[in-house]
């Protein structure tokens, strides 16, 4: 029988271990336990620096979902609410052109002999229950509104001023801001004082009632 051995020849009189005999001799089970060591460190580390931080970070994500889906439902509430009001600005804006369109028309086609009292908009009732197939709403817009106007005109001798409020009605009905939205549908006038003589002296004046019914949309 022979067996393999290996010189070494940098350290004379030594006889150098191959790395089977680096495990499997003498020292081996020492050199086992030192490699599982180092083994063991070096996966430790992995797993303190690759493994540990996304795991807390994950962890912490996880736990900051609620907080995040409740920022989230009150930046919602606030999107609608901020949503609404923008919506109720435009309405408004869109009224206000409309109402500087119509006291514009009053102003071009109101005559010097006759005074505004009061102009106003009444709302009418809203219906008891919309038909089938149309919202709430849509009765309300198909209902409409009025338009009521007030002034007066000097009273004087003879028969009523019918040709100057005549004209008066005439240019508001055919003014476009005015035309596009309402009809006539009613005027009236008072005499002062309930048509007695006692209130037909200098200075009295002639009222005139006037309501504009909004056209259907």
């Amino acid at each position: 029988m022979s067996a393999r051995f290996t010189l070494d020849l940098l350290h004379p009189g030594h006889v150098a271990d191959t790395w089977q005999d680096w495990f499997i001799g003498p020292q081996g089970g020492r050199r086992l336990v030192l490699a599982a060591g180092v083994c063991a460190g070096v996966i430790l580390l992995v797993v303190i620096v690759l493994v540990l931080p996304p795991t807390f970070r994950l962890s912490t994500d996880q736990g900051a979902i609620p907080r995040l889906r409740a920022d989230l439902a009150t930046r919602d509430g606030n999107l609608n609410l901020l949503r609404q009001d923008l919506q109720a600005l435009g309405v408004e804006a869109k009224r206000q052109v409309r109402w500087a369109d119509v006291l514009s028309a009053f102003r071009h086609q109101t005559p010097p002999t006759i005074k505004l009292q009061k102009v106003e908009v009444a709302v009418a009732p809203a219906p008891p229950a919309p038909p089938p197939g149309q919202t709430q709403a849509q009765g309300i817009l198909a209902s409409g509104g009025e338009l009521k106007i007030e002034a007066v005109t000097p009273l004087r001798p003879g028969p009523p001023p019918l040709l100057e409020i005549a004209t008066f009605m005439g240019g508001l009905l055919k003014d476009p801001a005015i035309a596009k939205r309402y009809r006539l549908k009613s005027w009236e006038l008072k005499q002062p004082g309930g048509g007695g003589g006692a209130g037909s002296g200098e200075g009295a004046q002639l009222q005139i009632l006037i309501t504009l019914a909004e056209k259907p949309r």
